[in-house]
């Protein structure tokens, strides 16, 4: 009779939740995750945290590193998000498609026609498809560029996380204090009742702006919401 190792059980139960929790953090839009696994996480997702306090000057160094380092065992909360996000992120990214398969469909279209297969007329409209859907789908992405999915506050409720999409479709994070935000009438917006997102944007960098869709997104904290962001 096979002899069991006394050890087996305890590896097994020391491995498998290990194996389950990394499953589970493997959501590119997650909700909540504990931080140390978080930013394991994104490292292998290609998610990046950035602090945009850094750029401000060479004086705010000490500064944002405390921020960082403060926010990597940091407990975060979300008070906002936009379940629109995923589409979003989806029709980012459906660009590259377009571009492979219209680099891919030329050739192949150009080498039918020469071998007889189809009509001149094909190589034509292959190429016209191809280059207006990927000249629409550009203009959209720039449209859809930095709206904000999520947005999370820690429980000292002196730091926000926001997570947004980039121009590839990817999620990206900055964190920042409650501070760093630019009020409503400190941006100089005209119409921004009529305008159809609110922008975020920042004391260290005001070139830079964020794109909020409140009427579309879910406020977890009304009374905190309203305080950061306004009405």
């Amino acid at each position: 009779m096979p002899k069991v190792d006394d050890n087996f059980f305890e590896k097994e139960s020391f491995v498998l939740p290990r194996l389950l929790g990394s499953q589970i953090c493997k959501a590119s839009w997650r909700i909540r995750c504990p931080a140390p696994w978080a930013q394991s996480q994104q490292r292998l997702l290609g998610t990046t945290t950035t602090n945009l306090n850094s750029t401000s000057g060479s004086g705010l160094n000490g500064q944002s590193s405390d921020l960082n380092t403060s926010a990597a065992f940091s407990e975060w909360r979300p008070i906002y998000r936009l379940p629109l996000i995923r589409l979003v992120a989806a029709f980012n990214r459906l660009k590259i498609y377009q571009a492979v398969v219209t680099m891919a469909g030329t050739p192949l279209a150009f080498a039918l026609s020469q071998a007889g297969q189809v009509s001149s007329d094909a190589l034509g409209i292959c190429g016209a498809i191809g280059v207006s859907g990927l000249i629409t789908l550009t203009l959209g992405s720039y449209v859809a560029t930095n709206l904000v999915g999520f947005i999370y506050i820690n429980d000292q409720k002196d730091q926000l996380k926001l997570a947004y999409v980039d121009f590839w479709g990817r999620r990206q994070e900055i964190v920042l204090h409650p501070d760093d935000l630019l009020t409503n009438w400190e941006q100089e917006t005209e119409n921004n009742r009529f305008s159809f997102y609110q922008p975020i944007s920042l004391r260290s960098n005001p070139k830079i702006r964020y794109k909020l869709l409140y009427r579309f997104g879910v406020v977890t904290d009304p009374e905190l919401f309203e305080g950061l962001f306004g009405d």
